[in-house]
């Protein structure tokens, strides 16, 4: 999951911000992170 949020990100944002982002705002990351995971679940099944 943690692969599918950083290619994401790379291709919302720049190459790198995901790692970027852990670096520089540990908390805001893991935030992020917790809300793709959860809006990820929550998708409806076909």
């Amino acid at each position: 999951m943690l692969e599918l949020f950083i290619e994401l990100t790379n291709q919302i944002f720049w190459e790198g911000y995901a790692e970027q982002l852990a670096k520089d705002n540990p908390v805001t990351f893991q935030t992020e992170f917790t809300e793709f995971i959860n809006s990820y679940n929550s998708q409806p099944y076909e």
